[in-house]
């Protein structure tokens, strides 16, 4: 228990032990159980209330030493109560760690602690040794966030050709600096800055991104990336004359047609690398077709009527 003390604590130097937080089971406590995030450039501070364990495996224990807790987010420090990191058995102490996370700092900090573990004997403190454990972390979150959005049809799927917005979704002002990696297939029709944007894509198949990095004042934002599939979603009918709806699209289990007509379909489901996997034959304006064994994944469907041919992106969920 006591290994975890420190999975969040960012605390102020002079810290007073939180008179709720008991041992009644003499296991160990410490509190708070969850811990706020800490944000670069914000002073933090968290006092964490630790009571030692009473035993460990059998063994009447003397207290605990914190020796040293290392990789601290730059900027913070940690501080004992009244400079004193020996912890005893059923008698609350607080530890503090303090500070402003410098500028640039975000990110995950595994928190490496060495503890000295003293057994009792006969009132006597003998160690039983120094463990080392790197199961505590410090979540340091930037200023500012690069994120955004593409109003997909499909999710993560942007057909070849069709305009999509893409809308920047963070928190940095239209100030800022906002430097966007457009993929090798993006067109930008519009925007610039901030945004928003029109884009399209003019490859056929494949996989493509964009990214982003903010910079405002002095902070500049994690990278933020969006990574889609870049495909043909719907091929136009030789004469536009084939004008039928088919939903759910995506679907589960099975996709209704409607809008035939009176004329014979032929109604042909292709995976994306053109193996036919699905035929249907409609003799009326309507046809359901039961699709639930399918894998999840994208599919092509191409109806024929009569001279007409329509093909169409089907997504299974």
């Amino acid at each position: 228990m006591i290994t975890m003390v420190f999975m969040g604590h960012i605390s102020f130097s002079q810290c007073t032990p939180d008179p709720n937080c008991t041992d009644p089971d003499g296991d160990g406590e410490f509190c708070p159980t969850e811990f706020p995030l800490a944000v670069e450039d914000v002073y933090y501070d968290q006092t964490l209330t630790v009571i030692a364990p009473v035993e460990q495996q059998g063994i009447q224990l003397h207290h605990i030493d914190i020796l040293s807790i290392g990789n601290i987010p730059p900027g913070m420090n940690y501080q004992c109560q009244n400079n004193d990191c020996s912890f005893y058995p059923a008698v609350p102490k607080c530890v503090s760690v303090y500070g402003t996370p410098e500028i640039g700092s975000w990110g995950t900090y595994t928190l490496y602690l060495s503890i000295e573990i003293f057994m009792d004997v006969a009132g006597i403190p003998i160690s039983l040794g120094v463990i080392e454990d790197s199961s505590a972390y410090v979540i340091i979150q930037p200023q500012i966030y690069a994120d955004f959005s593409i109003d997909y049809d499909f999710e993560n799927i942007l057909c070849s050709y069709w305009e999509y917005e893409l809308t920047y979704t963070g928190n940095a002002t239209s100030e800022a600096i906002y430097n966007w990696n457009f993929g090798e297939s993006i067109e930008v029709l519009s925007g610039e800055g901030q945004g928003p944007y029109l884009i399209r894509s003019t490859e056929y198949i494949g996989l493509d991104s964009i990214s982003l990095v903010v910079e405002e004042g002095p902070y500049t934002s994690p990278e933020f990336s969006e990574v889609f599939s870049v495909d043909i979603c719907e091929g136009l009918a030789d004469n536009h004359q084939l004008q039928f709806t088919s939903q759910p699209n995506p679907f589960y289990d099975h996709i209704l047609i409607e809008g035939l007509g009176n004329k014979k379909s032929r109604i042909e489901v292709y995976d994306l690398m053109g193996k036919n996997i699905k035929s249907f034959i409609s003799n009326g304006n309507s046809i359901r077709l039961d699709l639930w064994d399918l894998q999840k994944g994208i599919y092509l469907m191409s109806v024929t009527n009569g001279e007409d041919t329509r093909t169409q992106k089907i997504v299974k969920q």
